[in-house]
């Protein structure tokens, strides 16, 4: 059963002071003598001046001092009540917020608002109701007090006293929205969805303008099972007011789940051109319908209907532009999907998560050019992203210009805290170091990784390809591969370093075994097949040699 909470505006209890009845801010000294008035006077004040000045536990002993002197000052207690809660000390606080209550010889709004909130708080939601139902003897035309009331009974699992509470409400007010969706939830817990439907057909009937309130009854129609009273209201209400788009909303809700989907769609793409139903609704819609895009024709049109409405309808938020963006991206078309994202980041450049995905686009569409320019661009906003140092590091090293790719992984370096970003780093600059044939200084920048984690699969396997390549130290270039496949067997990259290590041992026949697995497993991998190629020549097996190059030639021609 859900839990209703407090109305807001009665959590003023907790800080008000002297706004609503003089006597909660005046001490009651009459009974006293000259001497200990002065004495009570001069230590509630100056406690008020404490708990002014945030010192709580001053105020409290003074407080206290002052209900030392004058047991029955009721604003007193109230006073520790607050101060008690404030400083956690509960039990203090309830009863001295049960005292206020009790000594007060006139009843007052704040002493019962707060003693009925502490009740609340404190899992006494009968008691927290009993006060409410008091205060509302004294103050009839306080809404607050019935709601409250309603509430705290519900919360108690007394649900026949909510409701009795919600119908005086009722006889006091008339029909109205508050206690008419109330009446409708506890009903509705109680499983008596016919009593539910009564109510707010009254509300309805009470309102018959009120476009809302229909809403509301048309989700009480399915709450009760009454899905055909549900679709007739809403059909009667998008006739009379077809702007009403979360009438169309739940309209696709009842046509979805019957399984009417084109008439579901319908109704959606019209509540996507009215601004009653929110942005992040319509985003939360459509977003689900993603993963079906390539599987269902009908899907991806609709989708790319929905994205232009929402483009046209907000052109100055990011969310339908990703949202577009994420329709070509799943659809393989990246250049369409770069464009969208772009032009979500000339709205907002501040989002990194933008970036990411135009990186993300910019590497599937291998433009290495727009790459370093994008992620330059990206650095000047987050300069402290190391995964923008090592993107634009790569970057350049594709770009064979080594030196800027050192530079950036240098600069990465003296940013990057996590083990993880430096190793990266270090393989930047050990790659661009070996693509140089600086071998000296590749092979520094491998040991260093590899003393910062020895059973690095990346490392290894790049360590010992550049030895492979050298035709040196294969041993050792073969122990690391083997260390490396332990890791991950099935690696198709590490299973073409040990296939290259074996051509430069002349195990051709060997490399050829591992070089045909390679190929099972990534067929558009083109370095298996130049290597593959190597050892046929070595072979001397020229008709295979010429058919693998024919398959490469195909391949890059894809």
């Amino acid at each position: 059963m859900a839990r209703l909470t407090h109305i807001a505006s009665l959590v003023v209890v907790l800080f008000a002071f002297g706004c609503k009845s003089s006597s909660v801010g005046v001490a009651q000294v009459n009974d006293l003598d000259y001497k200990t008035r002065k004495a009570f006077e001069k230590s509630f004040f100056e406690a008020n001046k404490q708990k002014v000045l945030n010192n709580s536990e001053k105020a409290r002993e003074l407080y206290s001092q002052s209900l030392m002197l004058h047991p029955q000052s009721h604003a007193t207690m109230y006073q520790l009540a607050k101060l008690n809660y404030q400083l956690e000390r509960y039990s203090e606080a309830l009863v001295f917020a049960e005292k206020a209550v009790s000594t007060s010889p006139t009843y007052n709004h704040w002493y019962s608002g707060l003693l009925a909130q502490y009740y609340s708080k404190f899992g006494k939601y009968q008691k927290s109701a009993e006060v409410f139902i008091q205060m509302i003897e004294y103050e009839p035309d306080v809404k607050e007090n019935y709601t409250e009331s309603a509430n705290q009974y519900y919360n108690a699992k007394q649900l026949a006293k909510s409701i009795e509470v919600l119908k005086k409400m009722q006889s006091y007010f008339g029909i109205e929205k508050v206690s008419s969706t109330r009446l409708d939830f506890v009903y509705s817990a109680l499983g008596d969805n016919d009593k539910a439907v009564l109510e707010m057909e009254k509300l309805v009937e009470a309102y018959p303008d009120d476009i809302q309130f229909k809403g509301y009854l048309s989700e009480t129609y399915v709450k009760a099972g009454k899905k055909e009273k549900a679709v007739a209201l809403l059909e009667r209400l998008v006739k009379e007011y077809p702007s009403v788009g979360k009438a169309h909303y739940a309209l696709y809700g009842i046509k979805h789940e019957a399984g009417n989907d084109a008439e579901a769609m319908k109704h959606l793409k019209e509540a996507f051109k009215y601004d009653d139903l929110s942005l992040i609704q319509k985003m939360q819609a459509v977003t689900v319908f993603l993963h079906a895009l390539d599987k269902d024709t009908t899907v991806k049109a609709d989708l790319f209907d929905f994205s232009e409405i929402l483009t046209a309808n907000y052109p100055n938020f990011i969310e339908p532009y990703i949202f577009k963006s994420d329709i070509y991206g799943t659809t393989g078309q990246y250049d369409s999907a770069r464009y969208y994202i772009q032009k979500a980041l000339d709205i907002d450049p501040s989002k990194f998560q933008l970036w990411s995905k135009l990186l993300g686009a910019n590497a599937l569409l291998n433009d290495v050019d727009q790459q370093i320019i994008d992620t330059e661009k990206a650095l000047v906003l987050f300069p402290n992203v190391i995964a923008l140092y090592i993107s634009l590091s790569y970057a350049y090293i594709e770009k064979k210009n080594y030196s800027k790719g050192i530079k950036t992984a240098e600069e990465g370096l003296e940013v990057a805290m996590d083990k993880r970003d430096k190793i990266q780093l270090l393989l930047c600059k050990a790659s661009a170091y070996d693509k140089q044939n600086m071998f000296e200084m590749a092979d520094k920048n491998f040991d260093k990784v590899l003393k910062m984690n020895p059973f690095n699969g990346t490392v290894l396997n790049n360590y010992a390809f550049s030895l492979a390549n050298r035709k040196i130290k294969l041993g050792m270039a073969d122990s690391m591969i083997t260390t490396a496949l332990k890791l991950e067997p099935a690696n198709p990259f590490y299973l073409d370093t040990k296939a290259w290590i074996l051509y430069g041992k002349g195990e051709f026949e060997r490399a050829l075994r591992i070089l045909n697995k390679c190929i099972q497993l990534d067929p558009m991998g083109e370095d298996y097949y130049i290597h593959a190629i190597a050892c046929y020549v070595a072979l001397e097996n020229t008709n295979m040699a010429n058919e693998m190059q024919q398959k490469l030639d195909k391949l890059k021609n894809e």
